[in-house]
C-alpha cells in the first residue's frame, strides 16, 4: 500500500507540473500562459459524511442515524482551462452504527487530515473554453490523510506519541464537483466524494466488501469559492496564418531583389527627358485591405494599421466616403456559410472604424461576396475586406 501511495502521489506531482507547462486545450486552442500569481482560489465549505463497510451495512440503522457531518477549507489553482490542483483540509464528525466498532474507534470519533487533488474541468476539455460559463463539471483524483481522535477531539491513544500507533490511515479520493460561476471571482459548489480508508481505521477488519480491505467514506460538501486577486481567467493566443505570413514574406523578398535591381542600373539616364514634378493638392488615398484568419471576423493586431489608416484619410478629407467589402476563400467552408462569415468580418471592420476611431456611420457602407468572388488568385488572401474610398 505503501508503495502504490507513493507512486499515485509522484504521478500527481508529474501531472500539475505537466499541467502548468502546456496550454493546448480544447480544439487545438493555445493560450497565452499566465503569471504565477494568478488563478489561485480558496474555497470554504460543509456538508456531511457517510461511513461504509459491510458491518455499517449490516447494522439495524437508518440511513439518517448513519450520517455525520465534516467541514474543508482549500486552497487551488488551476494551471489552463483544462486542468488545475488543489490542497483541502478538511475534519468532521463520523458516526459508527456498527455494534463491532468500540472504544476508541467509536461509535462516534471525529477526525482531521487532508487530500491532494489533481483536477479536470470536463466542460472545458470536451467542448470550448468559456470565461462567462455559469456550471462546470469537475471531477478529481487524489491521495491524502487522516488522523482519527476520539469525541473529545483527543487522540485516541494517550499514552503514545502523537504519531506512534495511533489511529491514523492514508487515503484515496475521486469525486465531482458542481460549480456555479457568480462572477470572475466568486463561485458555490456542490462536491460529491469517496475515499478509501485503511481496513482497521474503525477497529473492525472487514472493508466495503468480502473481498475489498479497505473502507470507504462517502461525503457531500457545499461551499463558496473566492478568487485570490490575480487575473482568474485564460486569454486565447492570436495565432497569424502561416500561409499568410510566407505570402507576405514572398512579396517582401520580391521588392528586395527589385530594389537591388534598381541600386545596379547607372544613376544618370541622358536619353530620358526630364519629368516635372507633379504637386498634389490633395491625399491621395492608396486602398487598404484587412486580412482574418481562417474562420474568423477578429481584426488581428497586426491588421489594424489597415484600419487606422483608412481612419486618418477620412478625418484628412471630410467629404470622403467608403465602401468595405469583404470576402471569404472559396477553399473551406460552404457558399452560405462563407456569405455570413463575409457579413461578419465587413461588419466587424465598420464597427472598428466608428467605435475605435469616430467616423461617422453616413459615410460608411459596407458590402460582402461570401465565396462568390475572389479578388485575389492565391486562395489565402481572399480571406479579407477591402476599402473603396470615393
Amino acid at each position: 500500500m505503501k508503495k502504490f501511495s507513493l507512486l499515485l502521489f509522484s504521478a500527481l506531482v508529474a501531472f500539475s507540473i505537466s499541467a502548468q507547462e502546456v496550454q493546448n486545450v480544447s480544439h487545438g486552442t493555445v493560450y497565452l500562459k499566465n503569471k504565477a500569481s494568478d488563478n489561485w482560489y480558496i474555497g470554504l465549505g460543509g456538508g456531511t459524511n457517510i461511513y461504509t463497510t459491510t458491518g455499517e451495512s449490516d447494522a439495524d440503522a437508518s440511513f439518517g442515524d448513519r450520517l455525520g457531518w465534516m467541514g474543508q477549507i482549500e486552497i487551488g489553482r488551476w494551471n489552463s482551462p483544462n486542468w488545475g490542483a488543489r490542497l483541502v483540509i478538511d475534519g468532521g464528525h463520523i458516526k459508527h452504527v456498527n455494534p463491532a466498532v468500540v472504544a476508541p474507534f467509536g461509535p462516534e470519533k471525529n477526525w482531521l487530515g487532508g487530500h491532494v487533488d489533481i483536477m479536470y474541468n470536463v466542460i472545458n476539455a470536451w467542448g470550448s473554453y468559456n470565461p462567462d460559463r455559469v456550471y462546470s463539471l469537475i471531477p478529481y483524483l487524489g491521495i491524502g490523510y487522516m488522523y482519527g481522535l476520539n469525541d473529545d477531539w483527543k487522540k485516541p491513544y494517550p499514552d503514545n506519541s502523537t504519531f506512534k500507533n495511533q489511529n491514523q490511515t492514508l487515503t484515496y479520493n475521486v469525486g465531482l464537483i458542481n460549480n456555479f460561476q457568480l462572477s470572475n471571482s466568486v463561485a458555490l459548489f456542490l462536491e460529491l466524494g469517496f475515499r478509501l480508508t485503511d481496513a482497521g481505521f474503525d477497529g473492525d477488519t472487514p472493508g466495503i466488501a468480502e473481498y475489498i480491505s479497505y473502507d470507504g467514506i462517502f461525503t457531500g460538501t457545499a461551499g463558496v469559492k473566492f478568487g485570490l486577486g490575480g487575473k482568474q481567467t485564460f486569454t486565447p493566443a492570436e495565432l497569424m496564418d502561416y500561409n499568410l505570413i510566407n505570402d507576405l514574406n514572398s512579396q517582401i523578398n520580391r521588392l528586395r531583389a527589385e530594389n537591388e535591381e534598381l541600386r545596379l542600373r547607372p544613376e544618370s539616364c541622358p536619353e530620358c527627358p526630364e519629368v516635372q514634378p507633379t504637386v498634389v493638392s490633395e491625399s491621395v488615398y492608396v486602398p487598404n485591405v484587412v486580412f482574418f484568419r481562417i474562420n474568423s471576423s477578429k481584426i488581428d493586431k497586426g491588421q489594424q494599421v489597415s484600419v487606422y489608416n483608412t481612419a486618418e484619410y477620412m478625418k484628412a478629407n471630410e467629404n470622403a466616403k467608403v465602401n468595405i467589402v469583404a470576402y471569404a476563400d472559396k477553399q473551406t467552408g460552404t457558399p452560405e456559410y462563407n456569405f455570413a462569415l463575409s457579413e461578419r468580418r465587413a461588419r466587424a471592420v465598420a464597427d472598428a472604424l466608428t467605435s475605435e476611431y469616430g467616423i461617422n456611420s453616413d459615410r460608411i457602407s459596407i458590402d460582402w461576396k461570401g465565396d462568390t468572388e475572389q479578388p485575389y488568385a492565391e486562395n489565402d488572401w481572399n480571406r479579407v475586406a477591402i476599402f473603396f474610398v470615393d
